[in-house]
């Protein structure tokens, strides 16, 4: 498990990094029973920055992994420069393993598209049926993020357990993780994914390694390992 003191001579497995922590969550059981796990975000690079090396870690433990982005972000891209967000996010998602799913919903204008958003996540449930989601805060205070979460909420009701991730600009102040996963094993494949976003790098002064290894580190010493993600449960099925 991520959390407690580590045993001599006692190299963790991919399996015990994946273990959930919590008082509420018995016998250490964690992510590595799911086997079909799915990222959701609203834009190319939610995803990684929210739950990046908790996807990287699933893969290497044998999980299929899925990244989602609901909008290509083409409005916010120079015309000579349309399509990069996503080749970023193909690339991306190509170091953590994942498979990518692309929508069309305009970069924010996500409320006005409330409908659209929920008919693409009923389509990708039916032919995905992950046993595992991961989506923006229901506290995000940005609109596209937000409404992300309430379709999640609204529309995976099958015995998926559903994590909330945070975003490091647009997170909440009030986001208290009550999960953690050791992405010790991972950070660095999560970074390396970040890095592929050069139109972010370049554009956003957030948009950094400094400040993503930070939060993994904050995170790390809140459960009693070096790097983690945190995450805010909704719904859980073990």
């Amino acid at each position: 498990m991520a959390g407690g003191s580590k045993k001599q001579g006692h190299e963790k497995s991919d399996a015990e990094r994946l273990a959930f922590i919590g008082g509420a969550v018995p016998g250490g059981h964690g992510l590595g029973q799911y086997r079909n796990i799915l990222g959701i975000g609203a834009h190319p690079d939610d995803v990684e920055i929210g739950c990046g090396g908790s996807l990287a870690l699933a893969r290497k433990a044998g999980s299929t992994i899925h990244a989602v982005s609901l909008s290509r972000c083409e409005d916010e891209t120079p015309s000579n420069r349309k399509g990069q967000r996503e080749e970023e996010f193909l690339a991306a998602s190509a170091i953590i393993g994942a498979k990518a799913h692309l929508s069309n919903i305009p970069d924010r204008e996500f409320p006005e598209n409330r409908r659209e958003v929920v008919l693409v996540l009923e389509n990708l449930q039916e032919e995905l049926r992950p046993d595992l989601v991961f989506f923006p805060s229901l506290d995000d205070p940005h609109q596209d993020h937000n409404t992300v979460a309430q379709a999640v909420v609204r529309t995976f009701r099958r015995k998926e357990t559903l994590l909330q991730y945070e975003i490091l600009r647009h997170g909440s102040h009030t986001f208290t993780p009550t999960l953690f996963v050791d992405i010790t094993a991972t950070i660095d494949t999560k970074l390396r994914a970040l890095s592929a976003y050069k139109s972010q790098i370049e554009s956003r002064a957030y948009f950094d390694e400094g400040s993503f290894r930070s939060l993994a580190r904050t995170r790390g010493a809140q459960s009693g390992c070096e790097y983690a993600e945190g995450f805010m449960v909704q719904m859980m099925y073990l």
